[in-house]
């Protein structure tokens, strides 16, 4: 997987040539397996290209039709919570249905109503994920990769590890769920 930062880009969705060449321009340069991985890029069969985005809808539903998981309340793939939040999405807005006796427009809301601060929590992950997955400068990937080799020979790992994990672990358990 290359992940780069970017400025909005300006390219057909559809041309696969000009992806691979977006990012052979983002990794130009740069040494040890990566020229070797941009040159099999025409051989990959699964190339896929993509933002690292997330979907911020006012509402989910609209008359008889409503959006769950990544379509109502994408975190992002950086948010590590998309799994998570489509499993909940999809038990919620079945429990909501259930629970409104043959009401779509008051199980609708009620879906929305219990899983609307769970999504948003969980929306948060991404950006501030993302910020320790794409670095910036050589300087910072060297540093974290540094950091990343004296781990498992540090004192306090496990706290640090805790720390870390620590706004997942907030997010993932900021919905009750019902037991319908």
């Amino acid at each position: 997987m290359f992940l780069f930062t970017s400025g909005p880009l300006d390219y057909d969705r559809h041309d696969v040539s000009q992806q691979k060449k977006l990012l052979v321009e983002a990794y130009a340069g740069e040494a040890w397996e990566v020229p070797r991985l941009l040159a099999a890029l025409d051989e990959a069969p699964d190339f896929y290209f993509d933002s690292l985005s997330q979907a911020h809808l006012d509402h989910w539903s609209k008359g008889r039709t409503t959006l769950v998981g990544d379509s109502a309340y994408c975190a992002s793939p950086a948010s590590g919570q998309g799994t998570s939040l489509a499993l909940v999405g999809a038990y919620v807005l079945a429990g909501e249905l259930a629970a409104a006796g043959g009401d779509h427009l008051a199980g609708f809301a009620g879906y929305e109503r219990e899983m609307r601060s769970f999504a948003e929590e969980n929306q948060k992950l991404g950006p501030s994920n993302i910020k320790h997955m794409v670095m910036r400068t050589k300087r910072q990937i060297s540093i974290q990769l540094t950091m990343l080799s004296l781990l498992g020979r540090l004192p306090g790992k496990q706290r640090m590890m805790a720390k870390v994990m620590e706004p997942i672990q907030k997010a993932a358990n900021s919905i009750t769920l019902k037991d319908y």
